[in-house]
């Protein structure tokens, strides 16, 4: 099979050495300097996609109406892209971002549950890094607020407990604060939430869940971790205007464990191919 990986940070060039070491003739664009990758094509967008079977596009596909290649030297306008495809099939995460503008049929492999399980490990995973490696406290016996129990805070509230931390995790849904307590770590809804207790505060809920009042009641020491995707569950400005310690760190499998999620991505296409659902 000759697939085009187009734009995307490591993980996408990762996949592309994943789709390679299985056979495939791979094709990779919006790298403008990368020179070679093995026996891997790389060439402009024009190449891959006029020489490929399937086009695989970024977790998010699209920035600003182009496409999300930040090692791009120039801005690859997306819907040009997309009618260059045909109907070729596309795999990209975020497939409404461009649906609308396809003419092949678009496969998100993001929506795929071994995809967000495996991703959530490594979100969770590169928190933890994030952890030891930034925040000038200790995991063990410190007091940690976690946002949203989603696939991502349920990895990661286990890591932290089991690492020794008072783990506190916020959730609206009365039955997710059962699992969270089942679980042994505090459940709290979050007009109860004391801010002013957590050291470390981490978000995974990609909707604004901390205000201004929240982040006003929040220690001068607190440690801050974004993972969510835009916008993100704080009101950053609030950040700022408190000068408090704040990372962004949403696309985090990229940053920190890029090898293994783009084997992710391929493995999850893979699996999508050889369902037989393509059509």
């Amino acid at each position: 099979m000759k697939i085009a990986v187009l734009g995307g940070d490591k993980r996408m060039l990762f996949a592309a050495r994943a789709f390679a070491d299985e056979g495939h003739e791979v094709y990779v664009a919006g790298f403008d300097d990368l020179l070679s990758l093995c026996e891997i094509c790389v060439c402009d967008e024009v190449k891959a996609v006029t020489n490929c079977d399937i086009a695989v596009l970024p977790v998010r596909p699209m920035k600003d109406g182009f496409l999300n290649a930040p090692f791009s030297k120039k801005n690859i306008k997306l819907d040009e892209l997309l009618r260059q495809l045909g109907d070729k099939p596309i795999f990209t995460g975020f497939a409404e971002q461009i649906e609308s503008h396809a003419v092949g049929k678009v496969y998100d492999y993001a929506a795929e549950e071994d995809f967000t399980l495996k991703n959530a490990e490594l979100t969770a995973e590169g928190a933890v890094g994030i952890l030891i490696r930034d925040y000038e406290g200790s995991v063990y016996d410190t007091d940690m607020l976690i946002t949203g129990y989603g696939r991502i805070g349920k990895v990661l509230a286990q890591y932290l407990r089991a690492m020794g931390a008072k783990v506190t995790v916020a959730a609206r849904k009365a039955a997710d604060r059962e699992k969270i307590a089942e679980n042994g770590c505090i459940a709290v809804d979050y007009p109860n939430i004391a801010y002013e207790k957590y050291r470390v505060i981490i978000n995974t809920v990609p909707a604004l869940v901390v205000d201004r009042t929240a982040v006003e009641r929040m220690r001068d020491d607190v440690f801050i971790i974004e993972l969510a995707s835009a916008p993100g569950g704080f009101g950053t400005q609030h950040i700022k205007e408190r000068d408090l310690s704040f990372i962004n760190a949403s696309g985090l499998p990229g940053k920190t464990a890029p090898l293994a999620a783009g084997v992710i991505i391929k493995d999850t296409i893979m699996n999508i191919l050889n369902r037989g659902s393509l059509g």
